[in-house]
């Protein structure tokens, strides 16, 4: 056959071109579990030695949790990514100020791209603790005349609702219905620690502070700071993971910390909030 009969029977063949199997773009990141919040929330009380509530969650969701199905699933995929903007000291305040934004801008980025495989999936907060157990313990404890103390734990609490209200309006906006946004209530440790010394109504008091009650001559509140953390989450679209009772006294660093859960009590918290997110 000539040559030139060859290059026209080419010429009329259709160009097919098979695309290798990697051509298939691979997902470009893996979900996240974003952590917000104060002390308990940054692993304080555990981290360095042991990992905080946070790393520990973060091992639970990788062995088991489905971010498809919002749930604990026998076939969950791959590992989580952890970003933990936690800070110590910190307050409803200065979580709006300081940690809110770059919450923001991580969910934005996350869930805005094309990979539905590196959205934010979890979201957990732990915060309010700091507005309110300075200005209980200073005022309500310390004080032989607590006089001040009735009306600083209502306008505290006051304050956290109104801060924690803004804050959960704004994250769960943020995320949207795929997300699972947990907040978590307080626990009382006062009985383990040194001011059961200054005062001994002290770990009453908490109680009180936390979950409302009477004590008489010091404090009375219908509903306390978990009671407040509860109706906010159930109004803004949160989950609640309840801390309190769930932690045993040898669960507390105690001592002069009047403040923090250690290494085992850290491993409780993550246990109820998988809990929380399992069901």
């Amino acid at each position: 056959m000539r040559k030139g009969l060859l290059v026209g029977i080419a010429a009329l063949i259709p160009l097919v071109v098979v695309a290798p199997a990697s051509a298939e773009p691979d997902p470009l990141g893996t979900p996240v579990y974003l952590a917000l919040g104060d002390s308990v929330a940054a692993g304080v009380g555990a981290v360095p030695t042991a990992p905080g509530y946070p790393t520990v969650l973060e091992d639970l969701l990788d062995g088991g949790y489905n971010p498809a199905a919002d749930r604990a699933t026998p076939n969950a995929p791959g590992d989580f990514e952890l970003v933990n903007m936690a800070v110590p000291g910190a307050t409803t305040t200065t979580l709006l100020r300081q940690q809110l934004p770059a919450a923001l801008e991580l969910i934005a980025e996350r869930n805005g791209d094309r990979d539905p495989h590196n959205d934010v999936e979890v979201v957990t907060v732990t915060i309010g603790g700091n507005d309110v157990f300075g200005p209980a313990v200073q005022y309500c404890v310390a004080d032989p005349t607590p006089t001040e103390c009735q009306p600083t734990v209502d306008e505290a609490l006051a304050g956290v609702e109104q801060r924690l209200t803004e804050l959960l309006q704004q994250v769960v906006a943020a995320a949207g219905r795929d997300t699972e946004v947990v907040v978590t209530t307080y626990y009382n440790p006062i009985g383990s620690c040194f001011l059961t010394g200054v005062n001994p109504a002290a770990p009453l008091i908490a109680d009180a502070v936390l979950e409302g009650g009477t004590v008489p001559g010091v404090l009375s509140l219908s509903a306390g700071l978990n009671d407040v953390i509860r109706r906010v989450a159930g109004d803004n679209g949160a989950q609640v993971t309840d801390l309190y009772g769930a932690l045993e006294p040898a669960d507390y660093v105690g001592g002069r910390d009047c403040l923090h859960p250690d290494p085992s009590g850290h491993q409780v918290i993550a246990q109820e909030v998988y809990a929380t997110l399992a069901r």
